[in-house]
Protein backbone atom coordinates (compact mmCIF):
# COMPACT_ATOMS: atom_id res chain seq x y z
CA UNK A 1 0.00 0.00 0.00
CA UNK A 2 1.52 3.75 -0.89
CA UNK A 3 2.29 5.69 1.70
CA UNK A 4 0.40 9.11 1.47
CA UNK A 5 2.86 11.13 2.54
CA UNK A 6 5.82 9.75 0.43
CA UNK A 7 7.48 11.67 -1.88
CA UNK A 8 7.41 9.69 -4.99
CA UNK A 9 10.14 9.13 -7.47
CA UNK A 10 9.14 8.62 -11.39
CA UNK A 11 10.40 7.38 -14.60
CA UNK A 12 7.81 8.64 -16.91
CA UNK A 13 5.05 6.98 -15.31
CA UNK A 14 6.84 4.14 -12.87
CA UNK A 15 7.59 4.44 -10.00
CA UNK A 16 11.00 4.23 -8.78
CA UNK A 17 10.83 3.98 -5.33
CA UNK A 18 9.88 6.43 -2.44
CA UNK A 19 10.92 8.84 0.52
CA UNK A 20 9.90 10.95 2.98
CA UNK A 21 10.62 14.18 2.62
CA UNK A 22 9.41 16.99 4.85
CA UNK A 23 6.51 18.69 3.37
CA UNK A 24 6.59 21.57 2.00
CA UNK A 25 9.91 21.20 0.42
CA UNK A 26 12.43 24.65 0.39
CA UNK A 27 14.98 25.62 -1.72
CA UNK A 28 18.27 23.72 -1.61
CA UNK A 29 19.22 20.19 -0.81
CA UNK A 30 17.34 17.77 0.37
CA UNK A 31 17.94 14.38 1.48
CA UNK A 32 15.82 11.21 3.32
CA UNK A 33 15.62 7.31 3.02
CA UNK A 34 14.84 6.22 0.16
CA UNK A 35 12.57 3.00 -0.52
CA UNK A 36 13.12 1.07 -3.50
CA UNK A 37 10.24 0.61 -6.00
CA UNK A 38 9.63 -2.13 -8.21
CA UNK A 39 10.70 -0.48 -11.40
CA UNK A 40 14.37 0.30 -9.17
CA UNK A 41 15.85 -2.32 -11.07
CA UNK A 42 15.53 -0.55 -14.06
CA UNK A 43 17.33 2.47 -13.17
CA UNK A 44 19.72 1.26 -10.01
CA UNK A 45 22.73 0.25 -13.03
CA UNK A 46 22.76 4.22 -13.99
CA UNK A 47 23.03 4.82 -9.84
CA UNK A 48 26.10 2.37 -9.49
CA UNK A 49 27.92 4.56 -11.85
CA UNK A 50 28.47 7.02 -9.36
CA UNK A 51 30.70 4.66 -7.67
CA UNK A 52 33.47 5.49 -9.92
CA UNK A 53 36.41 7.19 -9.71
CA UNK A 54 38.02 10.11 -11.52
CA UNK A 55 36.42 12.57 -13.50
CA UNK A 56 35.71 10.91 -16.67
CA UNK A 57 33.67 8.08 -14.29
CA UNK A 58 32.01 10.92 -12.56
CA UNK A 59 31.08 12.90 -15.91
CA UNK A 60 29.02 9.64 -17.49
CA UNK A 61 27.69 8.69 -14.53
CA UNK A 62 26.38 12.73 -15.12
CA UNK A 63 25.39 12.32 -18.08
CA UNK A 64 23.60 9.26 -17.80
CA UNK A 65 21.57 10.34 -14.66
CA UNK A 66 20.59 13.63 -16.47
CA UNK A 67 19.33 11.52 -19.53
CA UNK A 68 16.90 9.70 -16.97
CA UNK A 69 14.97 12.05 -16.70
CA UNK A 70 13.17 11.59 -13.59
CA UNK A 71 10.65 13.39 -11.70
CA UNK A 72 9.65 14.15 -8.01
CA UNK A 73 5.88 14.41 -6.97
CA UNK A 74 4.78 15.51 -3.56
CA UNK A 75 2.00 13.31 -1.24
CA UNK A 76 -0.31 15.41 -2.91
CA UNK A 77 1.04 14.73 -6.70
CA UNK A 78 2.14 17.90 -7.63
CA UNK A 79 5.21 17.71 -9.79
CA UNK A 80 8.72 19.06 -7.26
CA UNK A 81 10.83 21.39 -9.44
CA UNK A 82 14.20 19.60 -9.09
CA UNK A 83 17.76 20.75 -10.67
CA UNK A 84 19.22 17.28 -9.85
CA UNK A 85 17.94 14.05 -7.86
CA UNK A 86 21.04 11.61 -6.66
CA UNK A 87 20.14 8.33 -4.92
CA UNK A 88 23.33 6.29 -3.56
CA UNK A 89 24.22 3.61 -0.76
CA UNK A 90 24.35 4.62 3.07
CA UNK A 91 24.78 2.58 5.53
CA UNK A 92 22.99 4.88 7.95
CA UNK A 93 19.36 4.73 5.97
CA UNK A 94 17.40 1.98 6.90
CA UNK A 95 17.10 0.89 4.10
CA UNK A 96 20.39 1.47 3.02
CA UNK A 97 19.76 3.87 0.46
CA UNK A 98 19.61 7.98 0.24
CA UNK A 99 17.64 10.39 -2.41
CA UNK A 100 19.41 13.42 -1.95
CA UNK A 101 17.31 16.25 -4.42
CA UNK A 102 18.49 19.59 -5.11
CA UNK A 103 14.92 21.60 -4.89
CA UNK A 104 14.32 24.69 -6.85
CA UNK A 105 12.21 27.21 -5.10
CA UNK A 106 9.39 26.09 -2.71
CA UNK A 107 7.59 23.57 -3.41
Amino acid sequence: MADPESHVLKLRDVIMGRCAFPSPLSAGTSRAPFRPGLGWELVEPVFQLQQGAGPEAQARYRAARDALSLALYAPGGALVETARIDVFADEKSPTGLMLEAVVVGRQ
